[in-house]
């Protein structure tokens, strides 16, 4: 396959990829009356366990004052909670409530039942390859996106 229809390829896989994932996004946080960015929220969180707020903005690439907003409303909903942190008191650590914990394990059951065909039709040698040339990808396009030469390292 020549350079340029790769490329191309590549961009359609990304598309494909991203319209899955919204879509059972949009899916599960209907079912919860929540926004989509909301229920993208609540799943970082729930992958990140704790976080603080800062980190979280970066992870979603986010405003920190947009994202703070939407946070008030999860934690007036009590689907997540706020508290400082023992070190720096400036610093607010977000984690899930209970309630938030059962919301999204809808969505990570789905995740989870989604993947079970995929990954008994593979091999482990081929989800290892998958999961190395993903991450692989994903560095060089953080790198270029930082304006970095992307390497190996």
């Amino acid at each position: 396959m020549e350079a340029k229809d790769l490329s191309l390829r590549f961009w359609e896989l990304l598309r494909d990829a991203s319209v899955n994932t919204e879509f059972m996004m949009t899916e599960f946080s209907s079912r919860n009356k929540l926004s989509r960015l909301q229920g993208r929220v609540l799943l970082q969180i729930y992958i990140q366990e704790r976080v603080r707020l800062s980190d979280l903005a970066e992870i979603m690439g986010m405003n920190p004052g947009n994202l703070s907003r939407v946070c008030q409303s999860l934690e007036r909903d009590s689907l997540m909670q706020r508290e400082r942190s023992t070190e720096d008191r400036r610093v607010w650590i977000i984690s899930l409530t209970e309630k938030g914990q059962k919301v999204i394990q809808e969505i990570v059951n789905s995740i989870e039942e989604s993947f079970k065909n995929f990954l008994q039709d593979h091999t482990a040698e081929e989800l290892d390859q998958l999961v190395r040339l993903w991450t692989d990808y994903n560095h060089y396009f953080s790198q270029a996106r930082l304006g970095r030469h992307a390497t190996k390292e």
